[in-house]
């Protein structure tokens, strides 16, 4: 009787610690992950502000903030948060990344976009989207010779990243630099086959007016890739 009262009160001091441990700027900070992932924004928005109240310079809190209000009707609200939590680590990459988001897909200014970008890369150098960002922004300034070093530079540390080559191809037709594309896509071929490497191999030809060289690159991307292959088939008709 006395053994059973014992694993009664032990049991009843566990469920009692267990509901009187305090809530920590942590424990609203992973409430608020659960509740984004589940789509439950207002409830996450709620969460992470709780989580800031007790830690003023929860950094990732902030960062979590500014990605729901750029999904409002309020996105200016964004910049201040991502930026908070850059003054409160100004090496943060998500804060900068996001922020560069914001101004790359949000509110359109690519020049901000790209200064979030290259602060990013100052911390780390090897992340391929960065780079692709970066690509991105100078193609959509029409400034298609510098967003060529940036897309080459994400194939170097990812050469499958499928988005570079969208853009590096996209960077040789719009400066003409179709020999060079031809070659720079071979040398990324030679390391791993991309469908995409292949398409924008054969546009290249074709602009070129090289018909056989086109037909190479078709003939390989049917191999991986039937419905891109078509596309380049139509070019490649199309040609005079």
């Amino acid at each position: 009787m006395m053994k059973n009262f014992l694993s009664l009160l032990i049991t009843l001091f566990t469920i009692s610690a267990a509901f009187s441990q305090p809530y920590n700027a942590k424990s609203f900070y992973r409430a608020g992950l659960d509740q984004k992932n589940k789509n439950m924004f207002l409830e996450a928005m709620g969460s992470f502000k709780k989580a800031i109240a007790l830690d003023k310079k929860f950094d990732s809190a902030y960062v979590e903030l500014g990605g729901i209000y750029a999904r409002t009707t309020s996105p200016d609200s964004a910049v201040w948060y991502f930026n908070k939590a850059i003054s409160i680590n100004p090496s943060m990459v998500p804060a900068l990344l996001a922020l560069g988001n914001f101004y790359r897909d949000v509110k359109p200014n690519y020049d901000s976009a790209l200064i979030c970008y290259q602060s990013a890369l100052k911390t780390d150098s090897l992340n391929k989207v960065t780079y692709y960002s970066i690509a991105w922004c100078y193609n959509a300034k029409a400034e298609y010779e510098k967003a060529i070093p940036p897309a080459v530079k994400a194939l170097d540390i990812d050469n499958t990243y499928r988005p570079a080559y969208s853009e590096l191809g996209h960077a040789y037709r719009r400066t003409g630099k179709f020999k060079e594309g031809i070659e720079q896509f071979k040398k990324n071929l030679a390391v791993s086959v991309v469908d995409v490497a292949l398409l924008y191999t054969g546009l290249c030809y074709t602009e070129l007016k090289n018909k056989e060289g086109a037909l190479q690159q078709y003939e390989e991307l049917k191999k991986v890739n039937e419905k891109m292959a078509a596309s380049l088939k139509r070019q490649i008709d199309a040609m005079k």
